[in-house]
């Protein structure tokens, strides 16, 4: 398969590799995990293996290969609220474009087909997304959209947010009784994420990244000095200050909230001899916890900073 893929997912490279040299693979699949852009790779490697021409090498030039790197092959689709949209919805998934989808399959195919089911949006990248970014160009596939200027296409985990229960369950039929050509693919950062219904249908594999990531505390040891007291009125200063931090140095917001966390887990492994404190420790870790979920449902990283500041403040 991908060098890239293979040295990152070697478990997964060779599972994929023999499943399909068995024709054994399942019909429909989970990948999950925290990086979807590198899901978002795998998932065209699976698409480039089921239809190559060649000999599935990864320099295989036969034109389903070229097509599928390129992202223009024609059984290969991503579907996203903005990749294939034939309605109006710009938020979801929505349950018309998936019986659009379904309604393709009607037609007889020379070729194995795909549908890729993330979510996604057209965004400015923070840093760390970038760096992913750059990883995913190595493995030679290319984005379903262009970049336009400061922004760039880039995936997210679906979930019953984007991926409504109306939108699921239309594919249910389709899912239980699969054509021998068609491979559904879901990317998703917890498989729980996605409706049971889903998830029972399909096969789940680990994405997990082992990408070491550090974590910055410096810029937090200021307000916390006195923990767990935090004065009401540096509320507001700690929640701009995250928000100066995170837009300075083009951070995604869940890495302001994952080193809050890890600061809360350093405090506790100092005091695990401490019951009342470390009670309270593991309270603020669930309350950041609840931050990614909120951003997860789209709501601004400003007021989900300040609603986090202003818990620490008792407010």
């Amino acid at each position: 398969m991908n060098q890239i893929l293979d040295k990152k997912f070697p478990y997964l490279s060779n599972f994929f590799k023999t499943a399909i040299d068995l024709k054994r693979l399942f019909h429909s699949l989970i990948l999950y995990g925290s990086n979807n852009l590198i899901q978002y790779a795998m998932a065209l490697e699976i698409a480039r293996q089921l239809n190559c021409l060649g000999d599935r090498s990864e320099n295989c030039s036969c034109r389903n290969c070229r097509w599928i790197r390129e992202n223009k092959h024609p059984a290969v689709m991503t579907i996203s609220k903005t990749d294939n949209k034939t309605d109006s919805s710009k938020t979801v998934i929505s349950e018309e474009q998936v019986n659009n989808v379904l309604d393709t399959l009607i037609n007889s195919s020379d070729y194995h087909r795909v549908f890729i089911f993330c979510d996604a949006e057209i965004k400015k990248l923070s840093q760390t997304e970038k760096e992913a970014l750059e990883e995913f160009k190595m493995t030679g596939f290319s984005l379903p959209q262009e970049n336009t200027g400061e922004k760039s296409w880039y995936p997210s985990g679906i979930n019953t947010r984007c991926f409504s229960q109306v939108a699921a369950n239309a594919m249910l039929k389709s899912i239980e009784e699969p054509a021998s050509d068609v491979t559904f693919i879901f990317l998703t950062n917890n498989k729980n994420d996605l409706l049971q219904t889903i998830v029972s249908r399909s096969q789940a594999f680990c994405t997990a990244d082992t990408k070491y990531i550090k974590y910055n505390i410096d810029f937090l040891r200021k307000y916390f000095s006195s923990y767990p007291v935090f004065k009401v009125e540096n509320a507001i200063d700690f929640a701009q200050a995250l928000l100066i931090y995170q837009t300075e140095n083009e951070l995604e917001p869940k890495y302001i909230i994952d080193c809050i966390q890890y600061y809360l887990t350093g405090l506790a492994k100092a005091n695990f001899g401490n019951s009342i404190l470390l009670e309270k420790i593991y309270k603020d870790i669930n309350k950041t916890e609840n931050s990614k979920k909120m951003l997860d449902s789209y709501i601004k990283e400003q007021l989900v900073f300040e609603d986090l500041a202003f818990y620490f403040a008792g407010k």
